[in-house]
């Protein structure tokens, strides 16, 4: 079961988020229909380990295993999601990962259809990552810049 759940006041989420960084390039997703990209990731089940979650999340999505390098950053987030403008209370631990040996992702932009969920991949440049409408918005600026022991941020 996801960590999720509605109140009258909003959706919480529990969640993980893999940075896969590739000469020098992010891999970023954005699910058809959206404005907005983010990074690869989703939701923790009761009982699971973050850095389990965030190894299911990738495989389920990118069909690949990757090795958790280390924890970045803790984020709580409180946001309106801009297409249903639903209310969310998010806090996500984002993970520095990388593909497992003679793993490997198709070309500088993919598609990937989860389940009828729609996702396009995009590898895009460290650089180019700050003008990209990203969520959370942290990650433009400190992408480039990885802290080496894990940071705690809250965006409102």
């Amino acid at each position: 079961m996801d960590i999720s759940f509605k109140t009258t006041e909003g959706r919480f989420n529990y969640r993980v988020a893999g940075l896969i960084v590739k000469d020098n390039k992010l891999l970023i997703m954005q699910d058809k229909g959206q404005p907005y990209f983010y990074v690869p990731g989703g939701r923790i089940k009761m009982n699971e380990k973050s850095e389990d979650a965030v190894k299911r999340e990738i495989q389920e999505e990118l069909g690949v295993e990757v090795k958790v390098n280390r924890m970045l950053w803790i984020n709580e987030n409180f946001f309106k999601e801009e297409t249903s403008e639903e209310q969310f209370h998010e806090v996500c631990f984002f993970y520095l990962v990388e593909l497992k040996e003679n793993e490997d992702l198709k070309g500088n932009e993919f598609v990937v259809d989860e389940e009828g969920k729609i996702h396009t991949y995009y590898w895009k440049t460290l650089d180019e990552i700050k003008y990209i409408n990203l969520y959370p918005q942290f990650l433009r600026e400190k992408i480039v810049d990885l802290p080496l022991h894990i940071n705690h941020i809250v965006e409102t």
